[in-house]
């Protein structure tokens, strides 16, 4: 269970450190009176997120392993992010199965699981200013997802009751597509950011994340990213 949930917490983190660094060809859905194109979706989305700083959500992520044709039991909490001074604050806390926070902060990736009583830490090192990426249609502009990925976009769908067109990331960096064949972004209609994420695996196992109750430029502080334990909990890492 421990090295289970730890690979889908940075299999999580991982997948979307690369996102928009890929760059991209275009190709646009054929647009109807009820549709936009795909172009206007971008140009939405990068509207909300020239002006976007911070973000809470409830967050449930489940994974599907193909070969058995199922998904595992999930897990659930909450998420948030700050961006201040051109620095990304990320958090994580899930409640549900078994509680775990996976905090970035300051270029620093944190994992803790009380359970256990284990801290786990990691300096992002060179990969510190890519943790802002971890926000893959949340913060993205047009032009970095242009030039990192083939981008199709989709019929309109109802996630949860919430009408999204579904973006179709196709990787064109060798690297990335190593890792991930095809990311998914469900752009809510109203807001135009992602309410479901679906990171798809050569294997063509994925990991299915959706957020709810998403609350755009809430005040968030930067003490929300720190985190402490108790005294008697083993730090692995520095």
């Amino acid at each position: 269970m421990k090295s289970c949930c730890l690979v889908k917490s940075f299999q999580w983190v991982f997948l979307v450190s690369w996102l928009p660094f890929v760059p991209v060809g275009l190709s646009v859905q054929a647009e109807t009176a009820e549709s936009l194109t795909l172009e206007q979706v971008l140009t939405k989305i990068d509207q909300v997120g020239t002006s976007l700083r911070s973000m809470s959500s409830s967050i449930s992520q489940k994974r599907w392993t193909d070969i058995l044709q199922e998904f595992d039991q999930g897990e659930s909490g909450r998420f948030f992010f700050l961006k201040e001074n051109d620095e990304i604050y990320l958090r994580k806390e899930i409640d549900k199965p078994q509680e775990n926070t996976l905090i970035i902060s300051e270029g620093k990736l944190l994992y803790y699981q009380p359970k256990i009583k284990q801290l786990q830490k990691y300096d992002l090192g060179n990969r510190r200013d890519r943790t802002e990426f971890l926000l893959l249609g949340f913060s993205s502009n047009k032009q970095a997802l242009k030039e990192a990925y083939q981008i199709r976009l989709g019929k309109k769908e109802t996630v949860e009751g919430r009408e999204a067109y579904p973006l179709e990331l196709t990787p064109k960096s060798q690297s990335l597509s190593a890792y991930f064949s095809q990311i998914v972004l469900w752009i809510d209609t109203t807001l135009w950011v992602p309410i479901q994420q679906k990171l798809v695996e050569p294997t063509r196992d994925y990991l299915l994340i959706r957020f709810d109750d998403i609350d755009l430029n809430p005040n968030i502080s930067k003490s929300s990213f720190d985190l402490k334990v108790p005294k008697d909990v083993q730090v692995v890492g520095s």
